[in-house]
């Protein structure tokens, strides 16, 4: 074990008492640093000590400490407010600490800061994060696919990025397959975008498949006119109600609330879109070509 490891790991033993740290190696072969808790060990006084420790830290060393709490709607999953109700009643005494609340569920972290009855509401500012515009990708993908001498150029990339709808998670991945097909020396291709598509809904096609098989008729109609249309389209006008038959506003109004609620859809300004931009194609190629 390397000397910064064990140094870490005598670091974890003396901030968590009442929790047991362990090093295991990663599929990429670095250490990753976990906890567990100790035997007999009760949950109130194990939270409350970890919550306590980054302003602990911040006073000893006389530092701002910022904690980043990724993936953080997952909390919802414990099945009461508890958690959220002991953050709440530690962290507001933090002055030298800053959170950041991540979640990649925009409804799910609206509900825990935006509904007055939750313990977090109004503990800190709201900042929806959109897609990355595909002026910044265009450089980015560019010198990337350049490091290893392959070439992708504006229109491809430009392609990917009406694909991907620039949302990162979904651009880069399809980046990496893409960066995978193109052998050293070579330019990317539409051939080869194509076949990246193809490649990364493979891959999904069960779940794909079994998700859309879960919806009723009128959520799958609006999401195939959702597949099909461009950004912003008006999904309660008239047009879009006939030409996707959902019959009235009122039937589109009740198939958007429910696939908000399963995730499946984000707001987009005055529209909606598809969260997973990978399902928008798999709607796009099985179910509308």
């Amino acid at each position: 074990m390397s000397s910064s490891v064990e140094k870490a790991l005598e670091t974890a033993k003396k901030l968590f008492g009442s929790l047991s740290p362990s090093v295991t190696v990663n599929e990429e072969g670095k250490p990753t640093l976990a906890f567990g808790l100790a035997k007999h060990a009760r949950i109130d006084p194990v939270l409350e000590e970890v919550l306590e420790t980054p302003a602990k830290i911040a006073a000893k060393g006389g530092l701002r400490v910022a904690v980043v709490l990724d993936e953080f709607q997952q909390v919802l999953e414990y099945g009461s407010d508890r958690v959220e109700r002991k953050l709440r009643s530690v962290i507001q005494a933090h002055r030298q600490v800053s959170y950041v609340f991540l979640g990649s569920r925009k409804h799910l972290i609206q509900k825990m800061v935006l509904d007055r009855n939750r313990p977090l509401y109004r503990a800190g500012g709201h900042y929806p994060l959109g897609p990355i515009a595909e002026k910044h990708w265009q450089p980015f993908i560019r010198s990337r696919f350049a490091d290893a001498e392959k070439r992708i150029d504006e229109q491809e990339i430009h392609d990917l990025c009406e694909m991907t709808q620039g949302h990162p998670f979904y651009t880069q991945h399809l980046c990496h397959v893409l960066w995978e097909l193109c052998e050293r020396k070579a330019k990317v291709t539409a051939e080869m975008m194509r076949t990246a598509v193809k490649v990364l809904l493979d891959r999904e096609t069960y779940a794909y498949t079994a998700l859309w098989e879960s919806l009723t008729i009128p959520q799958k109609r609006f999401l195939k006119g959702l597949a099909a249309e461009a950004a912003g389209v008006k999904v309660f006008g008239g047009e879009f109600v006939s030409r996707y038959g959902l019959s009235s506003a009122s039937n589109a109004q009740r198939a958007v609330e429910a696939l908000l609620g399963k995730d499946i859809i984000d707001r987009d300004n005055v529209s909606f879109l598809i969260t997973d931009r990978f399902f928008r194609l798999w709607i796009q190629s099985a179910q509308l070509s």
